[in-house]
């Protein structure tokens, strides 16, 4: 090779979800072209999806099962001999693991072979390898094994081209044992890949002036570590215009689930400005907290929201704007579009009128980093969010009709009876009028706090996760490309039946919608929730599953009340409220935790009950009034 500038393709495999393009080959397609580098790119993830099904792709990457899972058959390109005499394990992990809840069997584990073969022979034959010098794979969660085989099998047919993995999956020191293990692998890029991709394509002999780009000298592997960091204002607005060109070759079941499903993703910040969450890694990949304008973010929705015919977004960061948040959604609103947004966010960051504010800027779904209703847990996650303000994001997203998909987090190593019995206290509370989680066992992921530090967390010993031990070769895994780990716990401390819980909280939740859909009243449709009367303020409860149950408070409590619809302290509700006794306001309070009106925690209070102004229908019902004495 040559110091010319050369032709670059970026392929992103499977098991991609299909619902939202790459939005790492878009950015960079993009970020080269400008700078004149020949680049194009595959989303390869959109032919798997053909050659297994959509229904079948989909069973295999979604809850219950995962794309970490989904991957395991391309073991058999990266390590035929392995596969060979393993085999009978990959079939019966699938039988038992994979396919034990499917209804059908139609798509078994010799159709999962056939079609995975079915779809590494296309990929092989119907691109033209020969047009590129340097062929870059994305990778994520469940992207390695795909990625390992085709990049064997394009270095076998071209010994010339230059193979360069980059992503989440080969980060830090990780990313340089990949190198080390897989001799087909050229290169690798620790962390942000636009400027290195862009150096080693113009500039490729100078190796060692590219940043976080991991290499071979001889015997060596190097590692341009840096501070550096690129800022994402200055980055162009990603093109999806590939993604849609293979779209439109795709089959007409895909394209048609797009045009209803798709979103695009659009970046608002890299990296996570609280970073202490003992669970989470996804700093690795960016060192330090970036976000982008209001502006630049408005300009760059407005124009691919344009350019592409879509109202449907996927907001990538992994959380909302830090401080600017509220003028985002003001800027959102005054665009008057439509739009349906996705985003995650952290609890406590929002109050209640700001998530009116969010429904109207078209926040439709939000994923909140909840993780638990246990003070003790979230002690132990080091959320630095608590119970309180886990429940006010719950009942704001559920005022305003904002879906939130969230996870409860369990199965730590050091976790306690206790942990479960807070939280089933907990969800006493809430499973009849706001929505379950989905149940998340806790996965220890290279570069946690956990996967650093285990002796804090009651591991024993850090082993390969079973599924790793399955599908790699163990003088590979000893070579340190894990990403996922199992633990052996110093202390057994028992085991909580967490799916149970969940699964009677979305029981409960479904047997009371279905009663609301067959009587049409408020009453049953919402089942806590108050109306305000200006001088005084009714709740509705039928959380007992029984009779109703109407609070009826006076014109002191009624401001008492409102005063906790946001978390709030007593010391605030002191100051708040300097007419009210001391001794009134405590009875006042002590009142509405004994009938489950307000959460109360760490001094600070919250009301639950959901407003709303809709009159309700005439029902025989039992007052209870809430009288305090002066």
């Amino acid at each position: 090779m040559h110091a010319d500038k050369k032709n670059v393709l970026l392929i992103s495999m499977p098991f991609a979800g299909v619902s939202i393009p790459s939005i790492q080959l878009a950015v960079l397609e993009t970020y080269l072209r400008e700078r004149g580098i020949s680049i194009q790119t595959q989303h390869l993830y959109l032919k798997a999806v053909d050659s297994y099904g959509l229904q079948n792709y989909n069973f295999l990457i979604y809850p219950p099962n995962d794309s970490y899972t989904a991957q395991m058959v391309f073991s058999r390109y990266v390590f035929p001999e392995h596969w060979t005499k393993e085999e009978e394990k990959f079939r019966e992990y699938f039988q038992k693991t994979v396919t034990k809840n499917r209804e059908t069997q139609q798509f078994n584990f010799d159709v999962y072979i056939q079609k995975t073969d079915e779809f590494y022979h296309w990929v092989i034959e119907n691109i033209n390898w020969q047009m590129y010098d340097i062929i870059g794979f994305t990778l994520n969660y469940g992207q390695l094994l795909p990625s390992l085989a085709v990049a064997k099998k394009i270095k076998e047919l071209y010994p010339e081209k230059k193979i360069i993995f980059g992503g989440s999956r080969t980060v830090d020191n990780m990313g340089l044992n990949v190198l080390k293990t897989f001799p087909y692998v050229d290169f690798i890029v620790s962390g942000e890949g636009e400027e290195a991709l862009y150096r080693l394509a113009s500039d490729y002999e100078n190796h060692s002036s590219i940043p976080r780009l991991m290499y071979r000298t001889g015997n060596d592997v190097l590692w341009n570590q840096t501070e550096e960091i690129i800022d994402i204002n200055s980055l162009p607005i990603p093109s999806y215009g590939s993604f849609f060109e293979q779209l439109e070759t795709a089959s007409d079941e895909l394209k048609q689930y797009f045009a209803y499903y798709g979103r695009l993703p659009i970046e608002i910040s890299r990296g996570c400005w609280w970073n202490r969450c003992t669970f989470c890694n996804l700093n690795i990949q960016f060192k330090k907290y970036r976000e982008k304008s209001v502006d630049r973010f408005i300009e760059e929705l407005q124009f691919l929201s344009n350019k592409y015919n879509m109202l449907d977004f996927q907001i990538i960061g992994n959380t909302l704007p830090k401080t600017d948040y509220k003028l985002l959604f003001e800027k959102l609103i005054k665009l008057g579009k439509d739009y349906n947004l996705v985003v995650e966010a952290r609890a406590g960051q929002l109050k209640s009128d700001e998530y009116v504010l969010m429904k109207k800027a078209g926040f439709t779904i939000i994923q909140t980093g909840i993780e638990s209703f246990s003070t003790n847990y979230l002690k132990k996650m080091n959320k630095g969010a608590r119970v309180i303000d886990n429940i006010a994001a719950l009942k704001f997203c559920k005022e305003n009709g904002i879906e939130n998909q969230y996870n409860l987090v369990v199965n730590y190593p050091n976790e306690e009876l206790i942990d479960f019995e807070e939280t089933k206290k907990t969800v006493q509370l809430l499973k009849q009028h706001l929505d379950p989680p989905q149940v998340c066992p806790l996965k220890v992921f290279y570069g946690s706090p956990i996967q650093k530090n285990p002796e804090q967390f009651n591991i024993e010993s850090l082993d390969y996760a079973p599924l790793d031990k399955m599908m790699y070769p163990m003088e590979v895994l000893d070579k340190g490309i894990s990403f996922v780990y199992g633990f052996k716990r110093k202390n057994d401390l028992g085991e909580n039946n967490w799916d149970q819980l969940v699964d009677d909280w979305r029981k409960e939740r479904e047997r009371l919608a279905l009663e609301g859909v067959k009587r049409n009243t408020p009453i049953d449709k919402l089942i806590f929730y108050f109306v305000d009367g200006i001088n005084f303020v009714r709740i509705y409860d039928r959380r007992d599953g029984q009779e109703i149950k109407i609070y009826v408070l006076d014109e002191t409590e009624r401001k008492i009340f409102l005063a906790c619809t946001d978390v709030i302290s007593y010391c605030n509700l002191k100051e708040r409220f300097p007419d009210v006794s001391e001794q009134q306001l405590a009875t006042v309070l002590e009142s509405f935790e004994q009938n489950s009106i307000v959460f109360h925690e760490d001094d600070c209070y919250l009301s639950l009950p959901l407003r709303c102004n809709t009159r309700l229908v005439t029902q025989p019902v039992k007052e209870e009034f809430l009288l305090v004495s002066d």
